[in-house]
């Protein structure tokens, strides 16, 4: 009787470990759900070559940025900015961002992908900045929820030249922060949308 019941409580945990087990397994984590759609969303991208161009045509000069809407890449690059965008919308929603951002002198480049929700909250970061200050790459993923909290945040420290994961941070390395965008609204050219 006690062997019997002593069966039928390990049948009954071994049932309950099972179906929390699938349950999880059927529970996305935010992050695997982020990643999901910026995978989706770099899919149409890549399908999808029609996006606008924008490029902050500021001189050193001036105080503010002043971004305009380019109609090609050449043009983009006859105006000598130092940022610009490349803009993917779908279904009329923004949903992805491809800036380039860096220094007159050269010294750096900061690529940063922006990856938007069709409410226009930003879901995900991936970027990537190149610089000659300690000779690193620093690889970056933010994701963000939908009310604009940071549920993740990775970093990446590899030499520029191999981008091989670099063991000491360089002692001459200066970091360049990832510029945040937690709306479509908030993007500096939004006013030309």
């Amino acid at each position: 009787m006690v062997r019997m019941a002593f069966r039928t409580s390990i049948s009954v945990v071994l049932l309950l470990l099972a179906l929390s087990s699938l349950s999880f397994a059927q529970t996305k984590s935010p992050i695997s759900e982020i990643n999901a759609y910026t995978t989706e969303i770099d899919r149409f991208i890549k399908t999808n070559k029609k996006h606008r161009i924008f490029a902050d045509t500021a001189t050193e000069d001036d105080k503010d940025e002043m971004w305009k809407e380019f109609k090609s890449n050449k043009e983009v690059e006859d105006s000598a900015s130092y940022s610009n965008a490349a803009l993917w919308t779908k279904n009329g929603k923004v949903v992805a961002v491809q800036c380039e951002f860096s220094s007159g002198s050269g010294d750096w480049v900061h690529y940063a992908n922006y990856y938007f929700r069709e409410d226009g909250s930003l879901a995900r970061i991936h970027a990537q900045l190149n610089t000659f200050y300690g000779d690193v790459s620093v690889v970056r993923d933010r994701y963000y929820s939908q009310d604009g909290k940071l549920l993740k945040s990775t970093k990446r420290i590899l030499d520029l030249y191999t981008q091989k994961p670099k063991r000491n941070k360089a002692r001459d390395f200066f970091d360049n922060p990832v510029r945040v965008y937690l709306k479509v609204s908030s993007l500096p050219f939004h006013k030309l949308l």
